[in-house]
């Protein structure tokens, strides 16, 4: 029923997606054309006649995008689409100005040809934006300032590691911190004010809290009933986000709980929504539409698929899909914490597959600093050997 539900939602979608810009081009003219634009990129309607309000309306966009990945305040990406459409409408010209030969070249030409490269452009803006992040990398100031920005304090990683840590018994969460959060992403992305901050959504803070003892018997049974209702058996990381890690966590913590069926419907999730294809797995899921894209990052594949195996919920597929990233982290050593992260996560699936070279590696490295990557170094350490792959 929900595979149907979705494949008529993602019908409706492309269905709009193509019959829209056509109204629009045909239907409306030289203005049209210019609203269409604002489809592709917000504010592209607006570049030749009015360029700061074009400009001002695609950064407010990224922030809107922005906003939306982090938070799940899709509204804001809709709303700044929608101003876009209304600004062209208003503002641009219901045709070009008779073209005026300027070098034996006619003015209207000129101005086609400049549109036909807008968008090319903002792709050429965006891989000059990746290089950038890049070089981060690579420059050893630059790379020491992204090192200290990652150590900040993220109340997200927080809830990831002390779910973690309630898996062995460890200190629990700061709540305040979990649910200030909570409150500020309930209010700007649902317009939720007062109540339970974790009523809906949050997976990995409420799997902290849960797994810490601190989630009462009401606000455990509307967890259950959360994910009962939610399309894959887990609730969103975000409003209409899932992501693969925080999934695994609230399906854990669940289980402890002992509500079964998450478990059943999230093993399903991680072999099809989070399949394994090409050595990669989805980095989130849209609940919206059932659209799951990107790819993890290296460390979260290697903790989702851990905390995963350990429950019986994936085979031992990945380990040759991440062993290369584990080996590498541990030549790099625990500095970043995603490489912390990678070798303890690493450590943890060497407790279910045989690799003498790898554990010999890995072994080195101390992990003592990353809040998560010591976590999971004490459930590595808890967790039996158990070499058998499990019946999926």
């Amino acid at each position: 029923m929900a595979a149907r539900s979705f494949t008529r939602r993602r019908a409706v979608v492309l269905v709009a997606s193509l019959v829209v810009p056509l109204v629009l081009v045909l239907g409306m003219g030289h203005r049209g054309q210019h609203m269409a634009r604002n489809l592709l990129v917000p504010g592209a309607g607006l570049w030749e006649e009015h360029l700061w309000v074009g400009i001002a309306l695609t950064l407010a966009a990224v922030g809107a995008t922005v906003a939306w990945v982090t938070w799940g305040a899709d509204w804001m990406v809709a709303a700044v689409v929608a101003l876009a459409l209304a600004a062209s409408a208003l503002w641009a010209p219901g045709a070009h100005d008779a073209a005026t030969a300027v070098g034996g070249v006619a003015l209207g030409a000129v101005r086609r040809v400049r549109a036909a490269h807008e968008f090319p452009l903002v792709v050429l803006v965006v891989a000059a934006l990746s290089w950038l992040k890049s070089l981060t990398a690579r420059v050893p100031l630059l790379r020491r300032l992204r090192r200290r920005r990652t150590r900040r304090p993220n109340p997200v990683d927080h809830a990831r590691a002390a779910a973690v840590a309630g898996l062995v018994h460890g200190p629990g969460p700061d709540v305040a911190l979990l649910a200030r959060r909570a409150r500020r992403v309930g209010a700007v992305a649902r317009f939720r004010f007062g109540g339970d901050p974790f009523r809906r959504d949050h997976a990995a803070a409420r799997a902290a809290l849960l797994l810490t003892g601190q989630l009462d018997a009401e606000s455990t049974q509307r967890f259950a009933a959360d994910a009962a209702a939610a399309p894959l058996g887990v609730p969103c990381s975000e409003p209409g986000w899932v992501r693969p890690l925080d999934g695994t966590l609230a399906a854990i913590a669940l289980v402890r709980a002992g509500h079964t069926e998450p478990a059943t419907r999230w093993a399903a999730a991680l072999g099809h929504e989070f399949a394994l294809h090409k050595g990669k797995r989805a980095a989130w899921w849209w609940a919206p539409l059932g659209v799951g894209a990107g790819s993890m990052p290296a460390w979260e594949h290697m903790v989702a698929t851990a905390l995963a195996r350990a429950e019986g919920w994936v085979g031992d597929a990945d380990w040759p899909a991440v062993r290369a990233q584990a080996l590498g982290a541990s030549a790099r050593g625990v500095a970043h914490p995603h490489d912390e992260r990678t070798i303890a996560a690493a450590r943890l699936w060497l407790r279910f597959v045989s690799d003498d070279e790898a554990a010999r590696l890995l072994a080195r490295p101390t992990v003592a600093h990353d809040p998560l990557a010591v976590a999971l170094d004490c459930y590595a350490r808890a967790v039996p050997v158990h070499l058998e792959v499990p019946a999926l």
